[in-house]
């Protein structure tokens, strides 16, 4: 069935995407605001994430009360969140409540209350969410790994760091509204049972004439260093390597993605057999992939006891080494199966493909149909894999530890 894609982009910079789905009930729309923990200031590490809370704690004639009830009753699955480039606001809804909430979601974006007496619970929440991080070692081994091969401040935490987030006040949240919220850049995705032209409508009522100063530019920095070691007391180690990669627009992002899914993709990559299944070393190891709009990484993790640590980095590192002119086509034909299947069910919630169409603009500034993405996954081979492994052999490798003692980095790949 051929897909209802749309897209528009108002005079004020605001894109709204999305697709109609009259054969749904239900409609999901987000809103994605160009401002996010990239733009924290300096010394205030999570001030984007508690203006995020904050921006739900009242608007417009609402307070904060009012604001939750009357998305309820309109029966929103209200979602909210803060990533290193966006404040995303989304719900899920009966398509008839639509044209009822996006005057809320508009008051959200745009007059937020932000009340002084809000920001002691707004902050409690997100110090709380950093002491439950505190005691996810693999969490802190990740994070550690993204703050060093990314650059400054690509790499902050987007939950903050608890001490700046102990001296965030009011005015700060006040005064990063006023200078990074605004229209300029916002991406409003849809999917679901609507009329594209009456949303265009609604959208450009409640949001056409809202006009900004541009948010002040985001110096890019240094990246960290390219070994790390986190002393933490307890009888498991965790540890975590990361390289270069292309990032999503690339167009050699599919073989770069590829390659590190017959690396540490699933039960049947290289790493979960031949570290955890064969060897018995660790209780869970991976590769995966993380992108921004202008560079990305690759991600590799593994969870282990203290006395098995070094031999587990080892073989991780031989293993990401072996890789290049050793991939064969039953590795690449699960990867493909395993990366179509999650394409096609993806199809089956509004939610996800909203949120999906709102990434594949931001990286792409274009949407793509589920045909045109399941044939770049058939174009995908052995050969295709391979030619880019020999153009950009996993080097530069950033290598983190945390756990009792260091490890040491055997195994040299280029540099």
């Amino acid at each position: 069935m051929k897909q209802s894609l749309h897209s528009t982009t108002l005079g004020n910079g605001i894109t709204i995407v999305g697709e109609r789905l009259p054969e749904l009930e239900s409609v999901a729309v987000a809103f994605h605001a160009p401002v996010g923990a990239i733009h924290d200031p300096s010394g205030k590490c999570g001030l984007a994430t508690v203006t995020g809370e904050m921006c739900l704690r009242g608007a417009g004639s609402r307070d904060s009360r009012q604001l939750v009830e009357d998305l309820e009753s309109a029966g929103v699955q209200l979602a909210q969140g803060v990533s290193s480039t966006h404040i995303s606001v989304s719900g899920a809804m009966v398509a008839r409540q639509l044209a009822e909430v996006l005057p809320i979601y508009a008051d959200i974006l745009r007059r937020p209350l932000l009340p002084a007496d809000e920001l002691p619970a707004a902050r409690q929440m997100v110090l709380q969410n950093l002491a439950g991080i505190e005691d996810e070692p693999a969490h802190r081994t990740l994070a550690a790994l993204r703050r060093l091969q990314s650059p400054a401040p690509w790499g902050m935490p987007t939950e903050g760091i608890s001490a700046e987030v102990e001296s965030i006040e009011i005015d700060d949240v006040r005064e990063f509204v006023a200078q990074n919220l605004q229209p300029a850049g916002m991406i409003v995705s849809v999917a679901g049972r609507i009329e594209w032209d009456d949303f265009v409508r609604r959208v450009e009522a409640l949001l056409g004439d809202w006009q900004a100063a541009p948010a002040p530019p985001v110096a890019k920095g240094p990246r960290g260093a390219a070994t790390l070691h986190v002393t933490h007391d307890a009888q498991q180690t965790h540890v975590a390597v990361g390289w270069p990669a292309p990032p999503y627009r690339d167009d050699t992002s599919h073989e770069a993605t590829a390659a590190l899914a017959v690396l540490g993709g699933g039960p049947s990559s290289r790493f979960f057999t031949e570290i955890r299944e064969r060897r018995a070393l660790c209780y869970t190891v991976s590769a995966g992939y993380q992108t921004s709009r202008d560079f990305a990484h690759a991600v590799c993790y593994s969870g282990t006891s203290a006395d098995r640590a070094q031999e587990t980095l080892d073989v991780m590192l031989a293993e990401i080494a072996r890789l290049p002119g050793t991939i064969t086509r039953d590795e690449v034909d699960r990867v493909k199966a395993r990366a179509k299947s999650g394409l096609i069910m993806q199809q089956e919630s509004s939610a996800a493909r909203a949120n999906a169409f709102a990434r594949q603009w931001y990286h792409l500034a274009t949407l793509r149909t589920l045909a045109q993405e399941l044939e770049r996954y058939d174009r995908l081979d052995v050969a295709a894999i391979e030619a880019w492994l020999a153009a950009n052999p996993p080097r530069d490798l950033t290598v983190v530890s945390l756990g009792r003692e260091p490890l040491e980095v055997r195994h040299a790949l280029p540099a």
